[in-house]
Parts: C-alpha cells; structure tokens; sequence
C-alpha cells in the first residue's frame, strides 16, 4: 500500500478503527455519469461564501430567488463541462472495449456510490479504504491552484455491504481493473491506481470475509 494513500486513509479513521487496505483508485472509463435529476447543486467556493456574507440580506435574497427561477439562465456549457471533466468519457448505459461498468440502478449500491462521487464535486481520483468495520472512499476537492491534496469522504458503507472486490475480473482487458461487487446484486468498476496495486488490495480486503 503507498504510503501516501495510507495516510490519506488513516486520516479517516474513527477510534479504536483499524486500516486494513487502501488504494488509489479512478472510475473505469465504462461507469455512466448519475442523471442530473440526482445531483445537488455544486458549493460554492469559500470566497464567493464570504463575498455573500458581506451582501445585504434583501439583496442577497433577490439572488437566490433569481437562481431558482427555472426561467433564468444556467450556468455556461464551458462551466458545466470544466465540472464534468473527470467523466468526460462517461455516458449512462455506456460500453466500451473494456466492457460494462456498472450493474445495478442508480439507487443501487453502487449507483449510490456513483451519485455521492458526483456530488463530492472532486478530482477524478481518489483513495478506496476498507477496514474491520467498514469500506469509504475519498476524493481530493482542492481547487487547482493548490498542490496539496485536500481530501473528503464521500461514500461509506458497512464491510458486509461489499460482497466481494475482484481484482481483474475475468473477460476483461483494462489493467487494474477492480469490481466492487455489493450483497444487492449490483457492482462498479474502479482502477487501481497503479495497476499493480488492484491484486494485492483485493487480497487484503478477502481476509475479512
């Protein structure tokens, strides 16, 4: 396991929480993007929320009504498409080469998943950790210009929720392919990030089951 993953894991950590694996990770590049109807509205960046705090309460209500106006304009297809960058490869019911990368709805274990990833708003990588009580994942949502990573945890679940994580999976291509395989049937695929750490994180993680 890298070190710098470990930490960024162990970071995480509740009490008396023990790190079983992590590993670096990035959606395969078959996962479909969640319909917008499921996402949540981006945050806004911490200087537009202090420059907000500044504005008069009645002016700043005026704003927000004309955000809702379902008449007034969205945002720029430049500014949608800088959001969506890291899936730009994405499109639901996709297939590619390397096969599907998804099984399941979206209110599916693993669509959930993939909603939460969204709506974390972070980098196209991540870090996937499993401990004795658990499974959770981070993204980096640091702004661009800043060189150190600043993690958040977006999706958990109990460790008997993944029924299986399998490194490789056969009848696919795509090297450090992992599937993360839930009890309700559904899975997503993930890359290891290197490929080589796909075998030796999901055999670290079967010693729990």
């Amino acid at each position: 396991m890298n070190q710098a993953t470990r930490e960024q894991a162990q970071h995480f950590l509740r009490q008396d929480e023990r790190l079983v694996a992590a590993c670096a990770f990035e959606l395969d590049p078959g996962v479909p993007y969640p319909p917008e109807s499921l996402l949540a509205p981006p945050e806004p960046p911490a200087l537009s929320r202090r420059i907000e705090a500044r504005i008069p309460r009645p002016l700043r209500q005026l704003v927000h009504a004309k955000a809702a106006d379902p008449h007034h304009l969205r945002p720029s297809a430049a500014a949608e498409t800088a959001h969506r960058l890291p899936d730009a490869l994405d499109a639901p019911g996709s297939r590619t080469p390397r096969g599907a990368g998804m099984e399941g709805g979206w209110e599916s274990a693993a669509g959930r998943f993939l909603v939460s990833r969204a709506n974390a708003h972070g980098s196209a990588g991540g870090v996937l950790a499993v401990t004795d009580r658990r499974w959770f994942a981070l993204t980096d949502v640091s702004p661009l210009w800043r060189s150190t990573p600043v993690m958040r945890q977006f999706w958990e679940v109990p460790r008997q929720a993944v029924s299986a994580l399998r490194a490789n999976p056969r009848g696919t291509a795509q090297k450090g392919r992992m599937d993360v395989e839930f009890t309700d049937g559904s899975w997503v695929a993930v890359l290891a990030v290197p490929a080589s750490a796909a075998r030796p994180f999901a055999e670290a993680s079967a010693h729990l089951r």
